[in-house]
């Protein structure tokens, strides 16, 4: 239709198009922002309609661009056609991006790349036949309707736009100096209504305000490296010459949060505990995503050094220290080892015939039949041979997939389309099928473990059951993980067994960087802790009474009281978020970082203890 009807186009025609475009798109960078513009103090929330305004002018300027270039080409339905789709596939670029706002809080970023860009990502996101038409068909849609739009326009007179596009200038202008002169001040709700607004790049007068002598407010920032070279382990590994050799069992379960540990949900973990291990139940993933979360289980090291770790190839070294003891390996995903990147960090002295992924059908399938080969290598393993046993489970994995055996939350909802499901409305359905996907998850470690305890095995094998993370149902206004550093995406259960372990519950703080520390001493390691890890033994006394958490681009120190959410440089800009330790907001956030001065200069430490100096 396009092509037929814009021979007749001009270029005045393409006048009321752009208009048509920027009023779109400032409806869609509005919509993205929806949920900070109803909370913005009169200021901040001019800020942002002038900001709003000149991002839709901007990317109106990016189609117009385009139409220039091929104007000059002959035809006039190679421009309309170039002009179309460019407007088209940014309209879809800001209704995505808004979808996974909605959803995340975050925008499309690094992480997003990553995630379409490494083997496994896409598919780790769980998305459905149905979730891929839905959003085809709007694609074509979105498509369309520009193609009818140019149409319609095709004769109509606009008045010239001089005023209009100078009054834009002025806009992007003016938030410029905005967001400048908030960042030397510290005006927060400036620099946080920033955040919301698609694809915001912040520009600063930093250097500017040091020549003139102005003085920056720094008590609102605080930034962690990302990336330098490694110093780690300290110092060698010394190990004792009798060192122990028990087996090593570490069962992980994808999105599994602590509250999903019930004598109901997981009836076999919660006997497994109550009989035969220890119960953590103030335990904290060191990262709210997969990558951050087990990278800290392994390492005992916070996720900015994730970056740095995965460039080196350096493994953990409670890997190297397992296979220089002879340790037979068998691990096992329901996921992938290239997604995250645990091929190139966790796993990567592994031989690639020790570790097996099974990423075909639902996740729990997957976990059925992982479950059967992991029996399988433990009948395999012969006396007084060592092993590690290691498997990620996909069962509570979005979108929460479960046989009807394991139902026992009946009013779920029954299918997930991403695209169209109402996050208000849908919620109380959707965490039904993740109760039900939890029990199911429970039917398989029960089987694991009902497997090591009646062939005897658990009396010379350390047994780790925990979450790789939590999962968040709209509680604080999101879904899911990877967004938020809330307490039900870090918040995870935690089950320890060892050979002559006393069976009981631990109240007090722990955290995923305290596993290793727990782990290689039993292993014969003699160092202090603080050679390898920012942990503390799990069995130990009370350690220091904060945690980290990390993401892909921002670090959380999460104290008795507070949690402080600061940048990382390997993400994009992050301004520090503030709250009190149940997620709610603070009225005096320069105080509560008064009062953590001094923990947030030990956090900064542990962020820089293993680079080299």
């Amino acid at each position: 239709m396009v092509v037929m009807c814009q021979q007749r186009l001009g270029r005045i025609s393409l006048r009321g198009y752009y208009v048509f475009l920027f009023l779109l798109f400032f409806i869609l960078n509005a919509w993205v922002g929806r949920g900070t513009l109803v909370v913005l103090p009169s200021l901040s929330l001019l800020f942002m309609l002038v900001a709003l305004s000149g991002y839709a002018f901007l990317y109106v300027l990016l189609v117009a661009a385009l139409g220039w270039l091929l104007g000059n080409l002959p035809g006039r339905s190679v421009q309309a056609v170039g002009v179309v789709v460019l407007a088209a596939l940014m309209t879809m670029l800001l209704l995505v991006d808004g979808q996974i706002y909605a959803i995340y809080g975050f925008h499309i970023n690094g992480f997003v790349w990553n995630l379409i860009t490494t083997p496994g990502g896409i598919e780790s996101m769980g998305g459905s036949a149905g979730t891929s038409w839905t959003v085809a068909a709007i694609c074509v849609a979105v498509l369309l309707i520009h193609g009818v739009v140019l149409y319609v326009l095709r004769s109509r007179s606009v008045p010239r736009l001089g005023l209009l596009v100078s009054l834009l200038v002025l806009c992007m202008v003016g938030e410029r100096a905005a967001y400048g002169v908030s960042h030397l001040k510290g005006y927060r709700p400036v620099l946080m209504a920033a955040q919301s607004i698609p694809f915001y790049q912040p520009t600063t007068f930093r250097r500017v305000a040091e020549k003139w002598g102005i003085t920056m407010v720094r008590s609102t920032r605080l930034e962690a490296d990302a990336k330098g070279r490694l110093n780690y382990p300290k110092e060698p590994l010394r190990v004792s010459a009798d060192a122990p050799r028990p087996n090593l069992l570490v069962l992980v379960a994808e999105s599994l949060r602590w509250d999903m540990l019930t004598p109901e949900i997981m009836p076999n973990l919660w006997r497994f505990s109550a009989q035969h291990g220890i119960r953590f139940t103030q335990h904290y993933s060191g990262g709210n995503g997969t990558r951050m979360g087990l990278f800290s289980l392994f390492y005992g090291l916070p996720g900015n050094y994730w970056f740095s770790v995965l460039d080196e190839r350096k493994p953990p070294l409670l890997m190297q220290q397992l296979q220089q003891a002879g340790y037979h390996m068998g691990l096992y995903t329901s996921a992938n080892f290239s997604y995250p990147e645990f091929d190139k960090t966790l796993f990567v002295s592994v031989p690639e015939k020790d570790m097996l992924s099974d990423d075909v059908g639902p996740g729990w399938q997957r976990d059925r039949r992982n479950v059967e080969r992991l029996l399988d290598f433990f009948g395999e393993q012969k006396v007084g041979m060592p092993f590690m046993g290691f498997m990620f489970f996909e069962s509570a994995h979005a979108r929460y997939y479960f046989p009807d055996e394991s139902v026992i939350r009946k009013d779920y909802l029954p299918e997930m389309n991403y695209a169209t499901m109402d996050l208000k409305a849908d919620m109380p359905g959707i965490f039904r099928r993740y109760v039900n996907a939890s029990h199911h998850l429970d039917q398989q470690l029960g089987r694991v473990l009902g497997f090591m305890k009646a062939s005897g095995r658990l009396d010379n094998t350390i047994v780790v059951v925990t979450g790789d993370h939590g999962e968040e149902f709209m509680e604080n206004g999101r879904w899911g993980h990877n967004s938020e550093f809330h307490n039900e995406q870090i918040h995870v259960p935690l089950v320890l067994a060892f050979p002559g372990n006393v069976p009981g519950v631990v109240t007090r703080p722990t955290s995923h960087l305290d596993v290793v520390p727990t782990l290689l001493p039993m292993l014969g390691v003699q160092n202090p802790a603080s050679d390898y890890s920012v942990g503390h033994s799990l069995l130990g006394p009370q350690g220091d009474a904060y945690r980290l958490v990390a993401s892909w681009d921002a670090l959380a120190y999460v104290g008795p009281d507070y949690k402080v959410a600061m940048p990382l440089g390997a993400g994009g800009l992050l301004e520090m978020r503030i709250s009190d330790a149940h997620d709610g907001p603070v009225s005096e956030p320069d105080t509560v970082l008064a009062q953590l001065s001094e923990a947030l200069a030990d956090v900064l430490r542990d962020l820089s203890a293993f680079f080299r100096k």
